[in-house]
């Protein structure tokens, strides 16, 4: 674990004892309290990573990303999203759908995308856009974490403070990495895929569902202590309020399935012709 992920774990564990000794403990942040209000502020500019608890969470790290993204734009309604994809990334990520960004309340005119080759173009990109006082600059790049080092991240974090932006820097091909590194970003998330909550007993709803995101925050600068760098949490996002709303924190492991699937379609039948046809030979 890099230096600041230990001392945000000392202080959240030094809170906790604080709490036993007074004869009670501090309760766990929830989504709505004022830690958690203060973290997805959408006024709250500044650096922040996201990074994929697994390389197949990628995908919902971009996902979160772009929700983050959502809450920014309703300070800033003539505001636009900078994204940035870096090649490597694209390919094997894919860039964002216009047909999906309506879908989500956001006009593909308010969304300026940009590619670059390497991972320092990447960042180069980034902080230009940043010093343009974008509404919000979100960059992917396939720089693993030992590439995106501190004299990078204090660039960014400066020209964010500067021009009063936000940025959220991916760094996919850093999965599982995000207790180890070490950079001035004033947050980190680390994001996986997790299953929308079940709907109410006869309540329609569309599918695939909301969008919903098991994190843990793993570094918030400015909320030292108030969340545990290794709990869990799951959230739903809703693009309607563009508001999070989760369960409260939990500690156990999360699964690489989750806990409900789709049903088998009914409108074609589970084996194609030709497939049936082997199996039956076989």
């Amino acid at each position: 674990m890099s230096r600041s992920g230990s001392s945000e774990r000392i202080v959240f564990l030094r809170r906790r004892i604080a709490g036993l000794e007074a004869g009670g403990e501090p309760p766990p942040a929830r989504a709505g309290d004022d830690a958690f209000s203060r973290l997805f502020n959408p006024s709250r500019g500044g650096l922040g990573e996201a990074l994929p608890a697994r390389p197949t969470d990628a995908a919902a790290a971009a996902g979160f990303a772009f929700a983050l993204a959502l809450r920014r734009l309703r300070l800033r309604p003539q505001g636009a999203i900078v994204w940035i994809a870096e090649d490597m990334a694209a390919r094997e990520l894919g860039l964002p759908y216009g047909r999906g960004l309506q879908a989500a309340g956001l006009p593909p005119e308010r969304l300026v995308l940009a590619r670059t080759r390497r991972p320092r173009e990447t960042l180069w990109a980034m902080e230009e856009a940043l010093k343009s006082g974008a509404a919000v600059v979100i960059a992917e790049s396939w720089a693993e974490a030992s590439a995106y080092d501190l004299t990078a991240s204090r660039r960014l974090a400066l020209a964010a403070r500067r021009s009063g932006s936000a940025g959220l820097l991916l760094l996919p091909r850093a999965a599982g990495a995000a207790p180890r590194l070490a950079s001035a970003a004033e947050t980190r998330f680390e994001i996986a895929a997790c299953a929308p909550p079940p709907r109410a007993e006869g309540a329609p709803r569309p599918l695939p569902g909301p969008p919903a995101f098991r994190l843990r925050v793993v570094k918030a600068r400015g909320l030292i202590g108030a969340f545990d760098p290794q709990a869990w949490r799951d959230i739903v996002f809703d693009h309607e309020e563009a508001e999070f709303h989760g369960a409260p924190f939990h500690a156990l492991p999360f699964h690489a399935l989750p806990g409900r699937v789709l049903a088998a379609p009914s409108d074609r039948p589970a084996l194609a012709p030709a497939a049936r046809a082997r199996r039956a030979l076989a």
